[in-house]
């Protein structure tokens, strides 16, 4: 490892993970990562539980092999420290992919014409994300996952009023908003020849209302000592910050197109300072949530922690 003006210059190697990893995190970066963590023994996925996912099974996992090599603080975040020194690991013990499983409960003669999502596996249907959050009876949504079928989705709403989606990817389906919905808050689920993607660790709603907000977005962010300067739209008086240095401790007030923040302040910043020590350049991924939805993609900020 290097240090050149502060900034923390890693192996070449260390570029197989494109970026840092922590709940929520998905990808194929993901599923190498817990591809090793599964051949070391430090982690043993369940039955039906789809690889590309990095949620607290393998936020147990990481902290498990962080103990083992002597990585502090041990609290399951993959940053540039766990990166490089498993990076290492697998240039000396090259790891298997691991196959994916069939599906006992399918018939021989069901056609599956689900394309797999990056990191995911074939046979497992999963939904991640509805935008935008609030709707009107009759508008369109957008749900993104895995496993959708090319033909023969079943989209439902709090388990009722079944709509069928076509899928062009296997990632995404475009659906209509039913329009006898009454105004409410109603849990998604998509179902087809795969299975279902209920989820009880897993919620995802849209808001049926005739008076739909939209959500965050943010268009610019910068850091000025430890404080950042969000700019952007749809902040209300009561924004949560989910970021890669962990979560607000309390709601974050706006005035609607300015938000501000510590980075000292979030969740997990002490904890990952003590090893950083000021010197590694690390990307700050930064979703803002109020009750009308989240930024769709995260809005990345370069620091120096």
């Amino acid at each position: 490892m290097i240090f050149a003006l502060g900034v923390l210059v890693t192996p070449a190697g260390a570029e197989t993970f494109a970026a840092n990893l922590t709940v929520g995190s998905r990808g194929s970066d993901v599923t190498t990562l817990q591809q090793f963590l599964v051949a070391k023994g430090y982690l043993q996925m369940p039955a039906g539980v789809s690889y590309g996912y990095f949620g607290p099974l393998t936020k147990a996992a990481v902290a498990r092999w962080q103990v083992a090599n002597g990585i502090s603080p041990a609290v399951g975040y993959f940053g540039p420290i766990s990166r490089a020194m498993i990076v290492s690991q697998m240039a000396t013990s090259p790891v298997s992919p691991v196959p994916a499983s069939s599906n006992p409960n399918l018939s021989p003669s069901v056609e599956i014409d689900t394309p797999s999502a990056l990191g995911m596996r074939v046979n497992r249907i999963m939904l991640f994300r509805a935008t935008p959050f609030e709707v009107r009876p009759g508008d369109f949504a957008t749900l993104d996952g895995s496993g959708f079928s090319q033909t023969l989705n079943k989209v439902y709403f709090n388990g009722d009023n079944p709509i069928t989606a076509t899928s062009t990817d296997g990632t995404t389906l475009e659906i209509s908003v039913p329009a006898n919905l009454v105004e409410g808050e109603y849990k998604l689920s998509v179902s087809n020849a795969l299975g279902s993607s209920e989820n009880p660790d897993i919620i995802i709603a849209i808001k049926v209302t005739n008076n739909p907000e939209p959500g965050p977005t943010i268009e610019s962010a910068s850091i000025t000592g430890d404080a950042v300067t969000i700019i952007g739209r749809g902040f209300t008086s009561a924004n949560n910050l989910f970021t890669t240095l962990g979560d607000s401790s309390s709601p974050i007030s706006s005035n609607g197109t300015n938000l501000t923040f510590r980075v000292t302040d979030l969740s997990r910043y002490n904890q990952i300072k003590q090893s950083t020590l000021g010197k590694y350049q690390v990307a700050l991924w930064i979703y803002v949530q109020n009750e009308h939805g989240i930024n769709k993609e995260p809005y990345k900020l370069e620091i120096i922690i």
